[in-house]
């Protein structure tokens, strides 16, 4: 995925089987293998200056796909018992989930998953 507009065209058509995937690969993911994928935006609240983060110049708008794919993750974990979840709230295996599947645009903008990243690396 590209764009906002391709998410939620996903999520128009209902075809939320790719998400389900990835769901289910991070349900069976070997951490101490291949390690957690995760995006870190740091942002200094102890300046005086006003200014707010700002993501990358080269990832565009990427910030908002990975947004509204958090947001398709957390309402499909919410779906979940509280057993299932391992008791954590639906948003930590849905930002995992969100992470893995939309860890960094390619140059030409889509969605790169952590597992490609990592694919060289990981034990085996």
């Amino acid at each position: 995925m590209k764009t906002i507009q391709d998410v939620l065209d996903s999520l128009n058509s209902g075809n939320l089987e790719q998400y389900k995937e990835v769901m289910e690969y991070c349900s069976k993911r070997v951490t101490s293998n291949e390690g957690i994928p995760t995006v870190i935006g740091l942002d200094d609240l102890t300046s005086s200056s006003n200014e707010a983060y700002q993501g990358a110049k080269e990832e565009g708008d990427f910030n908002l796909v990975m947004a509204a794919g958090a947001m398709v993750f957390t309402s499909l974990y919410e779906e979940l018992s509280p057993e299932q979840l391992g008791h954590y709230p639906p948003i930590a295996p849905a930002m995992s989930a969100m992470t893995e599947m939309f860890f960094h645009p390619d140059a030409d903008g889509n969605a790169v998953q952590y597992r490609e990243v990592v694919r060289d690396f990981i034990k085996e």
